[in-house]
């Protein structure tokens, strides 16, 4: 059994909430494509998104304030830590009820690919780490290849549930932040919950080293005008290809103006070569 977990963000750190919930439903649609049925999906969340969704999908509403007082989102990286962290934290307390053999986080704008639940189905290992994945922009609708993916994107880690040694006793999943992040530690709350940067070295470190899942996994959405990043814009890419929208759930991407994009940033990039470099005479330039 595979579960993937994910948070919402608190309706008052987003620009425009119908949209955060709108990414919402197509991430969800995207991670229920799964080749296996072998799979579960918990989003722990403020309130629940409007819409319809699959019936493996379970949404676990909080009671946690906004991370910080000024409406947006972007928040600062402490507090998003706290916010993402224990929503995850209460996520991966859900989940339990199934007993999963492996945890998938993923961020609630990004896709993944339909193979990983037949993947990890009857794996042994501490779990593995998408080393090579895709990132789209929802701006121009672009998309391009991502070589160490996991130092970019939070949607990139499967890891076995024993591997997160929860305590026996477990908190209730109405428990605060502050009782989350005691009872359960803030090295796993903060840190390998509310952040994808220390994951892989720190279960290196400790002997139960995770490996790259052999194909690319994940799609990392930018331009979205929600994201944490704020991250906005990539140097080059294609349109989605029907192999990549039948991957990861991206068919709502392929679309004609990808086509003016492309155009577009091939005229760039033509007239970036032909611009003289600096210190050197252009055409027609005399000495």
């Amino acid at each position: 059994m595979l579960a993937f977990i994910t948070s919402v963000r608190h309706p008052r750190n987003s620009s425009d909430y119908g949209r955060v919930e709108e990414l919402l439903r197509h991430t969800l649609a995207s991670v229920c494509r799964q080749t296996c049925d072998d799979f579960t999906v918990v989003v722990a969340c403020n309130r629940v998104p409007a819409g319809t969704f699959d019936p493996r999908v379970e949404f676990v509403v909080v009671d946690f304030p906004p991370p910080v007082t000024t409406a947006g989102p972007r928040t600062g990286r402490e507090a998003v830590l706290r916010d993402k962290g224990t929503k995850m934290a209460v996520a991966l307390l859900a989940a339990q009820r199934h007993r999963p053999d492996y945890v998938m986080k993923f961020d609630a704008d990004d896709f993944v690919s339909r193979r990983l639940a037949e993947f990890t189905s009857g794996g042994s290992g501490p779990g593995w780490y998408v080393d090579e994945g895709f990132v789209v922009s929802a701006d121009t609708l672009l998309i391009t290849g991502c070589a160490d993916f996991n130092s970019r994107c939070g949607t990139s880690e499967i890891v076995a549930n024993r591997m997160y040694d929860l305590p026996t006793d477990l908190p209730p999943l109405d428990a605060g932040q502050d009782e989350l992040s005691a009872r359960l530690g803030t090295r796993l709350v903060r840190d390998l919950l509310g952040s994808h940067r220390s994951t892989v070295s720190h279960f290196a470190a400790a002997g139960s080293p995770l490996q790259p899942v052999p194909f690319p996994a994940a799609v990392y959405a930018i331009a979205t005008g929600e994201n944490h990043s704020g991250r906005t814009w990539m140097d080059r890419g294609r349109p989605v290809t029907r192999a990549q929208a039948e991957e990861f759930g991206i068919a709502h991407l392929r679309h004609p103006r990808a086509w003016v994009a492309l155009a577009r940033q091939e005229a760039a990039r033509a007239g970036s070569r032909l611009r003289p470099r600096t210190g050197h005479p252009g055409p027609g330039a005399t000495g």
